[in-house]
């Protein structure tokens, strides 16, 4: 077999094809079959419906006619055809007297043997014939003699192969058809599937090609509107991968230029006395700044990569709240920055309460950057959620900022890593909660954070 072939038929549309002209084939072999064995069937019954037809005809005329005259041949030469599926087929006619004389024959190959066998006569088929044999009865409804009909069996082969002939011809215009229409097919389905093949062989992040969408109504659209999806949340993902570089690089080189310049100057003697420990102090403090850093980094990829466990207990909603007040109460008085808490009373959940109070102080250490003089804490607990609003009054967030503050790596204007509140996002999330942020009115930024009321013991 061919190479170039094999390698065609790996095409999608040439399988199409293949598989059409398949079906097509195995319908033609089933209905031939069937056709065949049905016709041969209708062609015999119709032949012999037609023969006593036609017998019964003769003997109605030869009722009044004296057998044994044997003067026969005008009466019956008119006789002689059968019209069949719109063909004309000879039959041959034997007329025996009551005596068993043959007073009429227009075939020569009649021996004894044969008419004694037509005498005792009681099948349709004889000798490779369809035969019928009619009763001539006189005015008293005596037998007078017997006409006996017959028809080759080969012509109805003859005719029901020139049936199949037709029916053979009609499939090869029906596969020319079919093949016609296949290549339409192929064409229309093997089209969108390259143009998707395109997209996906030239997909770049960093230069990526506008490709027209494919519009089919079927699953290759719904493929190509999905890879469309794909390449996006890959090209966002690298954004935010860049970003991420661009801000960690700034984060990790600023503490670190700092040690190296203060270690520099203490080394060279440049630094003594008081200025000696101060310098000391701020390594120590850039030094914490750093790990604070890369320690959120760790985090977050242990949070996003499911290799850090929740821990869920049962345990009051408002204690993790305070807790979390307490945690950051020193920066919130740095600021004068007064933290109001309304919360229900006895409202028990089942939450990881370390994760959780670590995603609150990281929502309002992000509320007391931005607040002027005021944060609110909401909480309620009903059977179906936990809800917790946090707001703050300060200028609140910058057109289209409240979309992005939850992405890794995303740095606002007094922000520190950009890791806090992706953390604060994926923790949520973890409980199968969602979080909103939004500008509270008339002005402040507004963090929702809904958490559903389920039994979580599975964890």
């Amino acid at each position: 077999m061919d190479i170039g072939w094999m390698i065609d038929m790996k095409k999608i549309g040439n399988k199409i094809i293949l598989s059409y002209f398949l079906i097509l084939l195995v319908a033609f072999l089933v209905t031939s079959t069937t056709f065949n064995y049905l016709s041969k069937k209708y062609l015999i019954r119709e032949t012999r419906v037609q023969l006593r037809d036609e017998g019964q005809k003769i003997a109605e005329i030869l009722r009044n006619i004296n057998l044994q005259e044997g003067n026969l041949k005008d009466v019956i030469l008119g006789r002689k055809q059968l019209r069949l599926a719109g063909k004309f087929i000879d039959s041959e006619v034997l007329v025996l007297n009551k005596e068993g004389k043959i007073v009429y024959k227009d075939f020569k190959n009649l021996n004894q043997s044969i008419l004694y066998k037509l005498l005792r006569f009681k099948k349709t088929t004889f000798n490779g014939y369809i035969v019928e044999r009619v009763a001539i009865r006189g005015k008293n409804q005596r037998v007078n003699g017997y006409i006996f009909l017959f028809t080759r069996i080969k012509n109805i082969h003859a005719l029901n192969r020139l049936m199949r002939q037709t029916q053979s011809l009609s499939f090869i215009i029906a596969s020319i058809i079919a093949l016609f229409v296949g290549m339409i097919f192929q064409k229309n389905i093997s089209k969108p599937i390259k143009m998707l093949k395109d997209k996906m062989t030239n997909f770049s992040i960093d230069n990526f090609h506008e490709y027209p969408d494919i519009n089919t109504g079927d699953e290759i659209e719904e493929l190509d509107k999905s890879f469309k999806e794909m390449a996006e949340r890959i090209k966002k993902y690298s954004r935010q991968q860049k970003r991420f570089l661009q801000n960690t690089s700034h984060e990790l080189k600023t503490p670190l230029m700092s040690i190296q310049g203060y270690a520099e100057a203490i080394k060279d003697g440049v630094v003594e006395g008081k200025e000696l420990e101060e310098s000391l102090d701020i390594i120590i403090e850039e030094s914490q700044r750093l790990k604070k850093t890369v320690d959120e980094i760790i985090y977050l990829a242990k949070i996003e990569n499911v290799e850090e466990n929740f821990d869920f207990e049962e345990v009051n909603l408002s204690e993790v709240i305070f807790k979390s007040i307490k945690t950051i109460k020193s920066l919130s008085n740095e600021k004068n920055i007064n933290i109001d808490v309304q919360i229900e009373k006895d409202c028990i959940v089942k939450i990881d309460s370390e994760k959780i109070l670590r995603a609150l102080v990281n929502i309002l250490g992000n509320c007391i950057r931005y607040a002027e003089s005021k944060i609110s804490i909401n909480a309620s607990c009903t059977d179906e959620k936990i809800e917790i609003i946090i707001k703050d009054d300060g200028e609140g967030f910058k057109d289209g900022e409240e979309n992005r503050i939850f992405e890794r790596f995303y740095k606002g204007k007094k922000g520190s890593t950009g890791i806090g509140l992706a953390i604060t996002k994926a923790i949520i999330e973890g409980h199968n909660g969602s979080i909103y942020a939004y500008n509270g009115m008339p002005k402040g930024a507004v963090f929702r954070i809904e958490l559903p009321k389920v039994d979580c013991s599975k964890y």
